[in-house]
């Protein structure tokens, strides 16, 4: 019963607002009709009048006439003037034969036809231009006004718009012009795997290449290197890949600030950890034993780990007495520094991935050195990524901190480009970077999945700060609601002044009408249902500055594959063991040498329990 009531109801509000609908507009078609065939006869007559003489009108006029009255009078005459305008009396018959006449007769039909013509085009006008009138003022009745906040425009304004103002770069993505100088404010891709991130930085890339800047390329899937790297100029840094360049800790380090910073690089501190003491522990003993090492003739990488990872805690605290890692190793606290020590051999075994040899690669020299055109691309690869994760982190950090190094320049551009940063650790100097390169013509490209993962490594503020200081974000499809709420939080909220529609009708049909009202209303410019129903290829963008929101269209560019991703070293293994087993004698030995020559040159015992013996073993003093 309730289903057929209802029916009847939607019946009869359907009927009644299209009987209204239909009446309004019957209503307002008159007016319109009668104004457009007011113009038709008005442009008909005008024009008759103004191609006819008035001999022709007067003769078509006696014409007519002479049609019509001899049907009620055969012998009806009048006094007809000829030509020459002299007056005969004549039979209404007789006119309507006269050649003259009927020659006069074709040329006044003729041109009445094109009068009739031009006043139906003039006539269709008027009706065409009223109803595009009408049209608009009830949309601009109906349309919503921006009142602050705001707006979206189609990409092809938005770039006239830029254009206009002077603002265009020179980069470009998806055709709409990036802002001038604003480069160096750095952007943002964000979107899910396989909405075109990638693509799109790819497509900056091909820019940046024909520019001639210079390029930091962290490429964790190997697929920027297989399409821009050029092995004749390029450098490439990935421990296991045949084609990476030597590289050398203690070259990068200057002081010991610089192996701070390392460290903090190489063992990050966990974003959600509320106890960093083991992490800062490990730290400050890898900081200082390498600090302790840079003088060393032999010095290397893997003999750095073997004094950290595999010497006992006595040779140890002995290589470090004299620094603030000296008593967090000692065999007094031997289960805290055991600790350590786990956590060293955690963030440290990529070290042992290092490749040293002669003439070795050196990030912050290349980063300072401003006649450098090539690019430098820092590789990773799937399966071993996990375990290179914090020497590929040290890396990038020592090149954002290069960067503020620099001498200031304007012009100089040189482009760190940080796809899928969360499969990073912490860069350090991130922030930083982002907040100081600017005058230093640091460009940063951050690209991420979702804001989640960077909260996952740099914690909530440490997000929301990186966030902050990307200016320019491009918000491919995020199918997470949650993500996509963020993403819309991007675009800012819109203050309008919209309509609201009403309709009332009754059984007389004087209660019918429509009511239009205007309330003030805030919403967001882009919603997260937006975000989340986004196309492959397709994102909105915010550019910095007093420019709209705009959406814009990639489109896929099918790219040849000029490089191999990844070329392995064939003889890693076997050499790394090698150098490893004999390290760790070179370290051991000349310990026990040492006590055995302190031993057999020692006579008696003591005379008492606190005698002292001061053995030397690698220029430091140890107490036995």
């Amino acid at each position: 019963m309730s289903n057929q009531s209802s029916d009847v109801k939607n019946f009869t509000r359907g009927g009644q607002i299209t009987l209204h609908n239909m009446r309004m507009f019957i209503q307002i078609m008159d007016k319109v009709m009668l104004l457009s065939a007011l113009v038709f006869l008005l442009v008909t007559g005008g024009m008759l009048f103004k191609l006819t003489t008035e001999y022709e009108r007067y003769v078509f006029g006696q014409y007519i006439w002479a049609n019509t009255l001899p049907i009620i009078d055969q012998h009806a005459a009048t006094q007809f003037i000829q030509p020459d305008g002299s007056k005969i009396t004549v039979k209404y018959t007789q006119i309507a034969h006269a050649d003259f006449v009927n020659e006069i007769v074709r040329q006044v039909s003729r041109k009445s036809i094109l009068s009739i013509i031009v006043g139906l085009f003039a006539g269709l006008s008027t009706l065409a231009i009223i109803s595009r009138w009408l049209r608009k003022r009830g949309e601009k009745q109906t349309e919503n006004i921006l009142l602050k906040g705001d707006r979206i425009l189609p990409a092809d304004v938005t770039k006239k718009l830029i254009e206009r103002k002077g603002e265009d770069s020179g980069l470009s993505l998806a055709k709409l012009p990036l802002i001038k100088h604003t480069e160096t404010a750095h952007l943002l891709f964000h979107g899910t795997t396989g909405s075109g991130k990638s693509n799109a930085i790819k497509e900056l890339l091909d820019q940046i290449r024909a520019r001639g800047d210079r390029a930091i390329i962290y490429d964790k899937s190997c697929s920027f290197l297989e399409e821009f790297y050029l092995p004749e100029q390029d450098i490439l840094l990935n421990p296991l890949d045949t084609r990476g360049k030597s590289w050398d800790l203690w070259a990068e380090c200057r002081d010991a600030a610089d192996f701070d910073s390392l460290a903090a690089a190489q063992i990050p501190l966990s974003a959600s950890n509320q106890n960093p003491f083991w992490e800062i522990a490990a730290r400050t003993i890898f900081s200082s034993a390498a600090f302790e090492m840079r003088n060393d003739p032999d010095r290397s990488v893997m003999k750095l780990l073997c004094y950290l990872l595999t010497a006992d805690l006595n040779l140890l605290q002995t290589y470090l007495k004299g620094t603030e890692a000296e008593t967090l190793v000692s065999d007094k606290i031997e289960k805290t520094a055991i600790s350590i020590k786990a956590v060293l051999a955690t963030y440290l075994k990529s070290l042992k991935y290092v490749r040293e040899g002669k003439n070795p690669f050196s990030i912050r020299k290349w980063v300072q050195d401003d006649n450098a055109h090539n690019w430098l691309f820092i590789t990773s690869i799937g399966d071993r990524h996990e375990t290179l994760k914090p020497l590929i982190t040290s890396w990038l950090d020592i090149a954002v901190n290069s960067l503020l190094s620099l001498a200031p320049c304007e012009n100089r551009r040189i482009w760190l480009i940080l796809d899928e940063l969360a499969s990073l650790q912490q860069l350090p100097y991130l922030t930083q970077t982002l907040s100081e390169s600017r005058k230093f013509g640091g460009c940063v490209v951050v690209g991420i999945q979702n804001y989640a993962q960077l909260t996952k490594s740099y914690g909530h503020d440490g997000g929301r700060e990186i966030s902050a200081l990307l200016n320019t974000r491009f918000m491919f499809r995020q199918p997470d609601p949650d993500m996509a709420k963020w993403a819309a939080n991007n675009f800012g909220e819109t203050f309008v002044d919209e309509i609201r529609e009403g309709t009332s009708y009754g059984a007389n049909t004087i209660r019918d009408g429509i009511s239009i009202n205007r309330a003030e209303t805030r919403k967001q410019v882009v919603s997260y249902s937006e975000i989340m129903s986004l196309a492959n290829l397709f994102a909105y963008v915010r550019l910095p500055g007093q420019f709209p929101i705009t959406l814009v269209d990639f489109v896929y560019k099918k790219r040849k594959r000029k490089n191999v991703g990844f070329l392995a070293r064939d003889d890693f293994d076997a050499n790394s063991m090698k150098n490893v087993d004999t390290l760790i004698e070179q370290v051991r030995k000349p310990s026990i040498q040492k006590f055995k020559t302190v031993e057999s040159s020692f006579e008696g015992k003591p005379e008492k329990d606190n005698d002292e013996i001061e053995v030397v073993y690698s220029d430091h003093a140890f107490d036995v």
